[in-house]
């Protein structure tokens, strides 16, 4: 066994202390090189050292909902330049293909596609990108649960005998039909949280809850507040205790029509990739912005890049950074009092995925893609499935505060953490383990988190801002769009936000 092999990213950076430029690292870099050119009379409306470049439009940030935008408007005939800090296209949708063997990949972000996410789909067709079926439908239907110690599957139609105390009513329910039983029908009082005047105060006033707060209410009990714990809705944030119940029911709201899905044959990254490959020339990687300046007839953005402060001017700019890394972008003049709240107070989930490289499928060939369980790892799961060869890749999907903790590990004791509870999934498991690899989204400098998600209170308080211009600044993102945390919010996100340009350009 070859424990801790991690792929460059996060995890080098805590292994080794010097072999990656932190984020912390780099800003006093940018910070020692903007004091030199302030010093030298750097000032607003004074010609920077090196005489800054100038584009129509300046997208900042090569994630899909960036790239998406800037394919946009280039299609549309205005000239684009992207400035991406990451050496690579794609963001927060990352596929690692080291250090596994025989050609085998894993994803860090993005997974998979549902099959009503037409601008996913839509996108991925006009790049000739290939996606197939996510989900073997035999392996889909079969449920296993690890709880209170047990690994329990459901039978034939679904039942699952719960080693807990469940009322009569609520015996034998699966997280999905509890799920329906006592949130289905406050979904059904919603609205339609994909129009533009959606929510009104009837759907506002689920925001002052938690999700377990809600289900209470609508009468689980106890124990099938555990059960929904299991799986999708606790791995948002910090779990259903701490999650807006508007904002949960949103989403499921939004992704109620069904469960069949794709996932991009070859891995998630081929589509940012392909994307990518459409603007050959107009993308400028390992350039981090560090200012944002509103000018009254356009903007001007100041980053780093190859150890040198530029500058480059544009009459609009689409802002498709993460709020959590945008935190650490100066914006001058100041946000908006409301735009500032959101970018300080929009939280992303804390994400760590621990994956093992083992050296054949030795498991039940029946076992399903994956078991939520009530153990630290939360979801244990095959993340090369659909894959060829003998070996296989399992994967632990680990949020919120479970994911700090391991985050926090150093990258071969997270490997070694997860294989001793993955045992109790994977029988057999210590014998067959080659190698581990690790990515925690936290430790990632550019996106500071995972996915976006609100706290109670909190939608009514942000959504108003979150996708507001600023000016000549215009916001993108999947945090900005009706669907955080899925690549078909970040191309709808993209695809708006050029359409206020192109409007605004006119």
């Amino acid at each position: 066994m070859s424990a801790g092999c991690s792929p460059a990213g996060a995890d080098e950076a805590r292994a080794d202390d010097g072999a990656q430029l932190t984020r912390r690292a780099f800003l006093h870099q940018a910070a020692a090189l903007a004091a030199g050119a302030w010093a030298g009379g750097c000032r607003d409306g004074a010609a920077p050292a090196e005489a800054p470049g100038s584009v129509e439009i300046l997208v900042v940030g090569a994630g899909v909902a960036g790239l998406a935008a800037a394919r946009e408007l280039e299609r549309s005939g205005h000239e684009v330049l992207v400035l991406e800090a990451r050496e690579r296209p794609g963001g927060r949708v990352l596929t690692l293909r080291e250090p596994f063997d025989d050609g085998l990949y894993a994803e860090a972000g993005a997974v998979f596609v549902p099959a009503h996410h037409h601008h996913a789909i839509t996108f991925a067709r006009e790049h000739g990108v290939p996606l197939v079926p996510a989900f073997d439908r035999r392996r889909a239907a079969n449920q296993w649960f690890h709880v209170a110690g047990r690994l329990v599957r459901a039978d034939v139609e679904g039942r699952v005998p719960w080693p807990l105390a469940l009322p009569p009513a609520e015996q034998g329910m699966s997280p999905g039909a509890l799920q329906e039983r006592y949130l289905g029908p406050v979904i059904q009082r919603l609205g339609d949280p994909a129009h533009p005047s959606w929510p009104g105060e009837t759907a506002l006033a689920y925001d002052a809850s938690s999700v377990a707060g809600l289900l209470r209410r609508q009468g689980a009990s106890e124990h099938a507040i555990a059960i929904a714990r299991l799986g999708y809705l606790d791995e948002w944030g910090d779990g259903i205790d701490h999650l807006s119940a508007l904002g949960m029911l949103r989403d499921l709201a939004i992704n109620a029509r069904g469960h069949d899905a794709f996932s991009v044959q070859g891995g998630t990254d081929r589509l940012p990739r392909a994307m990518a490959a459409k603007l050959t020339g107009r993308i400028r990687y390992g350039a981090a912005v560090t200012v944002i300046h509103r000018r009254r007839r356009g903007v001007e953005v100041e980053y780093v890049e190859e150890s040198t402060l530029r500058t480059v001017r544009a009459r609009r700019l689409v802002c498709a950074i993460p709020f959590p890394a945008l935190r650490t972008v100066r914006a001058s003049p100041a946000w908006t009092a409301g735009k500032q709240a959101a970018i300080d107070g929009l939280p992303a989930t804390s994400v760590t995925r621990v994956y093992l490289q083992v050296s054949r499928r030795f498991w039940d060939e029946d076992a399903p893609a994956s078991t939520p369980t009530d153990l630290p790892i939360m979801l244990a799961a095959e993340a090369s499935r659909g894959q060829p060869g003998g070996r296989a890749i399992l994967e632990a999907f680990i949020t919120g505060a479970r994911a700090r903790e391991v985050e926090r590990m150093a990258p071969a004791d997270r490997v070694s953490f997860v294989a001793g509870h993955m045992e109790r999934i994977y029988p057999g498991l210590a014998r067959h383990l080659e190698r581990g690899a690790s990515y925690a989204w936290d430790a990632d400098p550019w996106s500071r988190g995972d996915y976006a998600w609100f706290r109670p209170g909190q939608v009514r308080r942000f959504l108003p801002h979150l996708a507001t211009p600023e000016g000549r600044v215009h916001f993108a993102g999947d945090h900005t769009s009706t669907s955080p945390g899925w690549m078909n919010g970040a191309l709808e996100s993209g695809l708006r936000a050029a359409a206020e340009v192109a409007d605004g350009s006119r």
